[in-house]
């Protein structure tokens, strides 16, 4: 059965406020850690609704900060247009190191336009998952594209989280060696 936390209905400024649900018969995330989880730099997977009814999916940045993550994506691309038309997601942070951790955020999104030189919440997120020398060539890469067609924010404010936590399903020595294992000089079965 499903491991379900419930809270209030208020918008929460905290993730740890919102209801969980473990999935699969996995171990839920422990308390206080799903926060440190998802300020990682990881690649998200935001998946939406197309204009004919299908999922849409697209790997995503993404920073975090008092209950929302915020996105960012041309404005006037598919992704743009079908979030305007239906604003419903499901954002999927995961860990893809053995034993595996995700969070799946489920809400609506909001848009809002980002003009130039204005105040983001995606600032610096290239140095985040690329570092500053990295970062500085995808800027040059972008910016004439993002100059043309602008930016619009995307803010989702999650309202339920699922997911699992492999991590707290096995002791630490054998967590240490399911992550190095790869490294090691033994076969990949082990």
């Amino acid at each position: 059965m499903a491991d379900t936390v419930s809270s209030s209905s208020a918008p929460a400024t905290s993730l740890d406020a919102l209801p969980f649900t473990a999935l699969g018969g996995q171990p839920a995330f422990a308390p206080g850690t799903i926060e440190p989880f998802v300020r990682e730099p990881r690649v998200a997977v935001l998946a939406y609704v197309r204009a004919d009814g299908r999922p849409g999916q697209a790997p995503i940045w993404y920073t975090y900060r008092d209950g929302a993550f915020f996105m960012s994506t041309t404005t006037g691309s598919p992704k743009h247009r079908a979030l305007a038309r239906d604003p419903r997601v499901c954002l999927t942070i995961q860990d893809e190191r053995p034993p595996y951790r995700a969070i799946l955020a489920d809400g609506r999104v909001s848009l809002e336009a980002l003009p130039q030189g204005a105040a983001d919440p995606t600032d610096g997120m290239a140095v985040r998952y690329f570092g500053r020398v990295a970062a500085a060539e995808y800027d040059r890469m972008t910016a004439e594209e993002y100059a043309q067609k602008g930016l619009t924010l995307i803010t989702l404010r999650p309202t339920e989280l699922r997911g699992f936590d492999n991590t707290r399903a096995i002791s630490a020595p054998v967590l240490a060696f399911v992550r190095l294992r790869d490294r090691l000089p033994i076969p990949r079965s082990w």
